[in-house]
């Protein structure tokens, strides 16, 4: 590639075995993002950007003064070398930056970063093949079907991470340039043909839930009513399409309900039983209650043992955190709240996704604090071949979301930890001996948990956010919905804390009322097992299509008191 006004918009790329790629930069944009974007990455930073996780160390050549976020991060010989994060630096013409790893052989490698060379199924094909697709802002999960159950599953980070770990920034950076959302559609697209391409036979159907910004950027949507209130949602879902690398649609498809010309801009086609090479979007029933909630409401209605009872409420929480208080069954409140990327264990200090080896609980022993790995003795590290020493290094010792939780209950428990989240002496022997950990590091104030993990108050102040996000939600709806906590029947909490949330530590430390803990039910990934239900079962899709308009939704963070009883809920304690 060459450049037709000479280096000032070209940066230099050199990779671990010296092989050398001019790459054409665009103003605004970070280096880990053009990076990101000319298929040059093999792995997906942890923290999306926040200058934490130090994934995106690269070398850059001259005298660039290390940033505050990169000596924090990144040890003083590695800084001495040059070493800086992609993610804090601006891209610029003229730069020459070395990579620690090989380039990938090919865009479409990163593109999977977790490329599927063929996907082992649990036992032979039995009639059509489905796939059903929980596209969160964080991770994608996916399930193939066919006529007995579920053949295979899998779950992995979401190709486009490196553009922002939560809904806005990733809105953001899709309206920033005319070819960026294009991008964002294509990385995502491009892993679900890859997953379709590894199975012996044809996928006829698929069923993608996701927020409401996960599927717009998917079906090329319009963003703006996303992206600054007055929020508006950019189409009412429910139908059937066809992603990107979907064959046309067969002679046999009704010409009367089908419209090829509009089909590749998310229009409905054919509502009826599909006939192959085509997906269902599920209802979107506002700005940022998507599908991947209607799909999780449908699961409970269709699969819950046993069913739930009115009024309970379903709460689906990850990098957004979307709720439904459903009063009866022609009534049905809804709300969301920015929650940020914590709970997803993005951008904490030693945080990472709910992946094998990664701290998913943390319990108070007579010995001091147990952690328990999330185990999984079939794993493959994708992409090891290509990983520094350094970054092999930085994927151990990790905290999940869930992890975080029961930490900060522990010492919350112990007295190390008050109610407004600061660190504190406790009393108890225990204490004083786990206490022993709190040291001051790096100019800031950490609990040492082991010789390369360690808690921070930035970090105990990011699940403080989370908390109170949810604390207004769960008050607020039930206010509007004119019944008391106690009136409540069930919470089912489905998302990042559906499947390895210790429901204790969600009482300690305040998301809900006391003695709450009973009416809490895990229900794991709602929106996976909502999708997999839609796929196959027309009386569930005909459902949630029927109930969807009868969601009313609430605008908390557009009301005018938001702030105030927002920041009377930043403690440790249901507000």
């Amino acid at each position: 590639m060459t450049s037709e006004s000479g280096a000032a918009d070209v940066l230099v790329v050199e990779d671990a075995l010296r092989f050398t790629r001019l790459v054409r930069i665009t103003p605004e944009r970070t280096l880990a993002q053009v990076l990101f974007l000319e298929g040059l990455w093999p792995t997906k930073p942890f923290c999306s950007g926040l200058g934490r996780c130090g994934h995106c160390l690269v070398y850059v050549a001259g005298d660039s003064e290390p940033t505050t976020d990169e000596r924090k991060t990144l040890a003083p010989e590695i800084l001495e070398q040059g070493g800086r994060l992609a993610c804090r630096r601006q891209a610029e013409g003229g730069l020459r930056v070395r990579l620690p790893f090989a380039f990938p052989g090919t865009a479409a490698e990163f593109a999977g970063a977790f490329e599927t060379k063929g996907i082992a199924l649990e036992r032979a094909v039995s009639g059509s093949l489905a796939l059903a697709v929980d596209l969160g802002t964080t991770s994608l999960h996916w399930q193939f079907l066919d006529d007995k159950g579920v053949l295979a599953q899998g779950r992995e980070l979401n190709p486009q991470l490196a553009a922002g770990s939560e809904v806005m920034s990733r809105l953001g950076f899709a309206l920033a340039a005319p070819d960026n959302a294009r991008m964002l559609r294509d990385v995502v697209s491009r892993r679900l043909r890859e997953l379709t391409m590894a199975l012996p036979a044809p996928v006829e159907r698929i069923c993608v839930a996701g927020n409401t910004v996960m599927t717009a950027l998917l079906l090329e949507w319009p963003l703006k009513g996303l992206a600054a209130a007055p929020y508006q949602k950019p189409h009412e879902g429910g139908f059937w399409t066809r992603l990107p690398f979907q064959e046309a649609l067969p002679e046999t498809t009704n010409p009367e309900t089908a419209n090829p010309e509009t089909a590749s801009e998310g229009a409905p086609e054919d509502t009826g039983s599909p006939d192959g090479g085509r997906t269902y979007i599920p209802p979107q029933p506002a700005p940022f209650i998507g599908g991947d909630l209607s799909a999780g409401l449908a699961a409970l209605h269709f699969t819950a043992a046993p069913p739930p009872t009115y009024p309970f409420l379903l709460a689906d929480l990850g990098t957004n955190g979307e709720f439904i208080l459903a009063l009866g069954p022609k009534r049905y409140l809804a709300a969301s709240v920015p929650m940020g990327p914590a709970l997803e264990g993005i951008g904490m200090s030693c945080g990472s996704a709910a992946l094998p080896g990664v701290w998913v609980d943390v319990a108070v022993t007579p010995f001091g604090l147990r952690p328990r790995p999330l185990e999984d003795p079939d794993r493959e590290d994708s992409g090891a071949g290509n990983r520094s020493e350094a970054q092999r290094k930085s994927d151990r010792q990790r905290i999940s979301g869930t992890g975080y939780l029961a930490l900060l209950a522990g010492l919350l428990r112990l007295g190390l930890l008050d109610r407004t989240g600061g660190f504190a002496a406790g009393d108890s022997p225990l204490a004083r001996r786990v206490g022993l950990g709190l040291a001051d590091r790096d100019g800031e104030r950490r609990f040492l948990l082991g010789p390369d993990v360690y808690l921070t108050g930035r970090d105990v102040e990011e699940v403080l956010k989370v908390k109170a996000a949810f604390n207004l939600a769960f008050s607020r709806l039930l206010a509007e919905g004119g019944i008391q906590p106690e009136a409540l029947r069930a919470v089912y909490l489905a998302g990042a804390l559906g499947e390895h949330a210790d429901l204790s530590a969600l009482e300690e430390l305040g998301f809900v009322p006391p003695g709450y803990r009973r009416r809490i039910h895990p229900v794991g990934n709602s929106s996976l097992a909502g999708a997999a239900l839609l796929v196959n079962n027309p009386e569930a899709r005909d459902w949630i299509e029927r109930t969807a308009p009868m969601i009313t939704t609430l605008n908390i963070g557009q009301e005018p008191d938001f702030f105030s009883h927002y920041t009377q809920r930043l403690v440790f304690r249901h507000v």
